[in-house]
């Protein structure tokens, strides 16, 4: 088992130690940022043979639907959107839910071939994104979630100044207690903001970005995609 093998061992054990319908709040941080389709299909066949319908476990199924959304699996953002608006109704002040649930709205309109649903699709999804932002600020996953987002979307909705103010949040929080976010995800905040300034043709920012990416989690995909840039 080489080294990425047994990191998404490791994660998926995590995730599905526990019983179906008590997840801890171990569990569904651990899912946030779960990208590796495999393991996202384990977990929601897991959790969906439990027939669950307790708030947390919508969130879990939610949340693997909406990550498996951003890797394009056809029909996976519909079904983020039907479990999360049911963990919405059983805990409407849960504003992660929230954040995911403006995010997968959008990704239904970007897949819609309806120019007008899709505009209308993306704006409401990017409203109820902003609406959790409001409520939860400093919620680190509800920032990542609508950065990341905010990176995917049309040029002409001006997103980008969205995802280089969540990161710059994040930096902010990750300086006040550095031990609350792993080094994977500090390297993702990282190489983003990198990429940001680059764009904007700020080298010196980007360097000092990039540079930390690489210094945080040198084998990471971000941390290697980092010195790519470099």
């Amino acid at each position: 088992m080489n080294k990425k093998e047994l990191k998404s061992f490791v994660t998926l054990l995590l995730i599905v130690a526990f019983p179906i319908g008590g997840y801890g709040e171990i569990n569904l941080n651990k899912i946030y940022g779960l990208r590796e389709m495999n393991d996202l299909r384990k977990i929601i066949n897991e959790t969906e043979r439990a027939n669950p319908s307790d708030k947390d476990s919508l969130k879990l199924l939610g949340i693997a639907y909406h990550n498996l959304g951003v890797n394009e699996v056809k029909g996976a953002p519909e079904k983020a959107v039907r479990y999360l608006e049911r963990a919405n109704q059983l805990s409407s002040d849960d504003y992660e839910v929230l954040a995911y649930l403006g995010s997968a709205k959008t990704m239904i309109a970007r897949d819609s071939w309806n120019v007008v649903g899709k505009m209308s699709g993306i704006n409401k999804g990017i409203n109820i994104m902003d609406k959790a932002v409001r409520e939860a600020p400093d919620n680190i996953p509800i920032r990542m979630v609508r950065a990341n987002n905010s990176l995917k979307a049309p040029k002409f909705f001006n997103r980008s100044r969205v995802a280089k103010e969540d990161f710059l949040h994040i930096v902010g929080l990750i300086e006040k207690s550095p031990s609350n976010l792993d080094s994977d995800t500090k390297a993702e905040v990282y190489y983003q903001l990198g990429m940001i300034f680059k764009v904007a043709e700020n080298k010196a920012l980007a360097g000092e970005y990039l540079k930390k990416a690489v210094a945080i989690a040198p084998d990471s995909q971000w941390g290697t995609k980092a010195k790519g840039e470099l």
